[in-house]
């Protein structure tokens, strides 16, 4: 998975592949971004009939250019961002905002990002944590 700057953020929680919590993002450190080769040309598959056609009101004859410039051919309307790849960059986590019992990751440990939350690939027991009990009442 290629991550960059808008993935892992300072602040995000992160929990481990069964559910524990192991802390909060408080660094991010980047790394050498791998070298990848560019396709010499760049081909997109472009349906033949717009999806939009299809439709249960197509809006295109009726004037709206977004069918049009938000399709395949057009790469959808989107433009490259300035986002920096964090490359083969690391996190540190933990609990309290001094370095004090931070664990670094590399960025091939995470799974999966999910709006505020980062998922490890390990589980809690491959990482030497132990599930935090809830205070009985």
């Amino acid at each position: 998975m290629a991550l960059d700057t808008r993935d892992i953020r300072v602040g995000m929680d992160v929990y481990t592949a069964d559910g524990v919590y192991v802390g909060t993002v408080r660094k991010v450190s980047f790394g050498p971004a791998p070298q990848r080769g560019e396709p010499a040309v760049a081909v997109r598959e472009v349906s033949v009939v717009p999806g939009e056609l299809l439709g249960p009101q197509p809006t295109a004859p009726l004037g709206n250019p977004g069918p049009e410039t938000q399709g395949a051919r057009n790469a959808f309307a989107t433009v490259r961002d300035d986002a920096l790849p964090l490359g083969a960059g690391r996190f540190a986590v933990g609990t309290l905002p001094i370095p004090l019992c931070w664990r670094w990751f590399t960025c091939d440990a995470v799974l999966v990002v999910s709006f505020e939350r980062v998922v490890l690939k390990r589980t809690a027991a491959e990482l030497g944590l132990y599930p935090r009990r809830r205070p009985a009442h």
